[in-house]
């Protein structure tokens, strides 16, 4: 199959967390709630992101799901428990020339913070990108100053792969940007 048959195909699938009541599925415009739009206007929850530096209304949130769901390089879906939103996930941009992807992830609802789920929902996005779509790498960025992010990487056997001195403000100051990777002959070697 194609890359692009694939992507549609996983576009109208829902997909479990293995072991938990945790789902993965499209994220469509009937799913944006105020609490979603509330997560990405909330300081402590996208302080390591570049949300930080804007507002954001429920128009934004939703114009950006339909632009998702259209989208023929990016793979975006939200994580429910039981029939709740709690967070999103998104393989994109996915270039089909070198077969590589940027992930990226947040968990807004505060009360699952520290439970394992982002740990979870990431390596259910590595295996659907490297079993499904077939790709060869995917590179995530975070700050330096995002521990709990670069743990839930690091848990998920991503490598980092460099430092971007001073390449963020946060909190006013100049600090390092994180590029890690996941290479699928690694992921392959770990099965």
């Amino acid at each position: 199959m194609s890359l692009n048959s694939n992507l549609n195909q996983l576009k109208s699938m829902t997909v479990s967390l293995e072991g938990t009541n945790f789902q993965l599925k499209p994220l469509t415009v009937s799913d944006i709630t105020p609490a979603y739009v509330d997560w990405l206007n909330d300081a402590e929850i996208v302080e390591h992101t570049e949300q930080q530096f804007r507002t954001t209304a429920l128009e934004d949130v939703s114009h950006y799901v339909a632009l998702m769901a259209r989208s023929k390089t990016d793979l975006f879906y939200g994580l429910f428990y039981e029939e709740t939103h709690i967070g999103s996930t998104k393989l994109g941009k996915i270039n089909p020339y070198h077969k590589t992807a940027d992930l990226s992830y947040i968990i807004g609802d505060k009360s699952f913070w520290g439970r394992g789920i982002a740990s979870k929902m990431i390596k259910k996005m590595v295996s659907l990108a490297f079993e499904q779509l077939e790709l060869e790498k995917i590179v995530a960025g975070v700050y330096a100053t995002n521990l709990a992010s670069v743990r839930v990487l690091e848990k998920n056997r991503f490598v980092c792969e460099g430092k971007q001195r001073d390449q963020f403000i946060f909190k006013g100051q100049r600090i390092d940007g994180l590029v890690y990777g996941r290479l699928k002959l690694d992921w392959l070697g770990d099965k």
